[in-house]
């Protein structure tokens, strides 16, 4: 048996290619060739000849806590909610509070020191840090891992409305009263950057703040908690993921650091639409999976119905569900880093991390996020991916089942267009998501809902 080997004759990849061609009776090999929108070209296969050396697992950790993501309106009401997510299998908890709340009616009966939480907030409430301090930044004597996060993002906040809420100063002030490092990157995702674009500006993000800490000597002791959207291409997410964890690391080498980083990701709502609108919950099915085998600390699957509804118990059970699913039968949660070695993801994840530094690069040359913000070096990059995606779309280059595709020419459906962008002069022309199935949704409805 273990001669077994031996007794075949190894394959070459310009033999596999030459089979190839000659299967498909003469076709040009380039024809199969995945020119992607990240500036990389994926093959129809790989094999170990595309590595150029042995890969490691990026990460150890194969766990992830199932959260609930709950918008913040009503303490009493959102504590019931999180209640209702904990009884019913979540081990996290991702609160959304963008004013001054009650927070000891909002945690009431929740056992923060046993579970994942994090309180994503903004300047208007900025309480919560000091109402969370008896469990904020605490280590779990179990795990020995942080817990709890309270995250305001003051880079994140700029960019989506805008505008610094108070000055440029006093807003990144924030950051030397908190006991981690807090990252949105979701933001880009979820607004169409390409995947190479999304990690450049998110690095350039964390690097902004690096160096923010770093000029205040405060740039110590720190934990890194990264927040990210999920997107639909299954492979190239799974790369993404890992390639982080590599450019991460390169960054904390420039800087002579080792903090530990905790991954959050979500499912985007980018791709999602009310059309046939179960098909959301198998776009959810497939993202997150992408995040697991990706590497992701803690995961929040939105509803399928989020944004287009409100979310009912029915539909928040089956978010909750779905990940029951992917650790429960189908064990991903048994394997750390799945996908290590295969020559296919090693490639795609070299690809992605390689052009995602040289672009981070250009940003930091062109001065930083900030600058890059104020000179809309950064939105023009965002924006483009978004239009090169809504054009796909249009046209089936992009298959959206239910949309674009399969679409049930019967169905009655409301545009949930959003509301109309505000006339008020900002500082910087702001990021903010989109939906790619938007365009077709507004042809074909009814009736409009913002």
């Amino acid at each position: 048996m273990k001669h077994l080997f031996t007794e075949f004759t190894g394959v070459t990849s310009a033999q596999w290619k030459e089979q190839i061609i000659k299967d498909l009776k003469g076709v040009n090999f380039e024809q199969l060739v995945w020119k992607t929108h990240n500036g990389f070209n994926v093959n129809p296969f790989y094999t170990s000849e595309d590595l150029d050396q042995k890969h490691e697992p990026l990460f150890t950790t194969c766990d992830w806590d199932i959260c609930e993501q709950i918008m913040v309106s009503d303490e009493k009401e959102a504590n019931q909610r999180a209640l209702k997510a904990l009884e019913g299998g979540a081990s996290g908890l991702s609160f959304f509070i963008n004013k001054r709340i009650n927070t000891s009616v909002l945690i009431k009966d929740i056992s923060l020191e046993h579970i994942y939480s994090q309180f994503v907030i903004t300047n208007d409430a900025l309480h919560v840090l000091e109402d969370l301090k008896a469990h904020y930044g605490k280590v779990n004597e179990h795990d020995g891992k942080i817990k709890c996060f309270v995250n305001i993002d003051p880079l994140h906040l700029f960019a989506f409305y805008g505008e610094w809420h108070d000055d440029e100063i006093k807003d990144l002030s924030v950051l030397k009263k908190l006991k981690h490092i807090p990252v949105n990157i979701g933001l880009y995702e979820d607004a169409g950057a390409s995947t190479v674009n999304e990690l450049a500006i998110g690095l350039a993000h964390a690097n902004e703040y690096f160096n923010y800490l770093s000029e205040q000597n405060s740039l110590k002791d720190k934990t890194l908690h990264f927040s990210f959207s999920v997107a639909p291409d299954f492979f190239t997410e799974i790369a993404k993921f890992r390639a982080f964890r590599k450019l991460i690391a390169l960054l904390q080498e420039q800087y002579k650091t080792n903090f530990p980083i905790h991954i959050h990701a979500q499912t985007t709502m980018a791709d999602k639409s009310c059309m046939d609108i179960y098909n959301n919950m198998l776009r959810t099915t497939t993202e997150a999976m992408s995040a697991v085998i990706g590497g992701t600390n803690s995961l929040s699957v939105l509803p399928y119905n989020e944004g287009f509804d409100k979310s009912s118990d029915f539909s928040s059970r089956i978010a909750i569900n779905q990940q029951h699913i992917l650790k429960d039968e189908a064990y991903l949660n048994k394997v750390a880093d799945i996908s290590a070695g295969s020559y296919y993801i090693e490639s795609v994840t070299e690809s992605i991390a390689e052009k995602a530094w040289e672009q981070f690069k250009v940003i930091e040359s062109k001065g930083g996020f900030i600058a890059c913000m104020k000179n809309n070096f950064i939105q023009d990059l965002v924006e483009q991916g978004a239009a090169s995606l809504k054009q796909e779309v249009k046209e089936g280059k992009l298959v959206l089942i239910g949309v674009n595709k399969f679409e049930n020419k019967n169905e009655k459906i409301n545009y949930y267009g959003g509301k109309e962008s505000s006339s008020v002069t900002k500082d910087i022309r702001p990021i903010k998501p989109v939906r790619i199935a938007s365009e077709i949704e507004k042809e074909r409805s009814v009736t409009k809902v913002n």
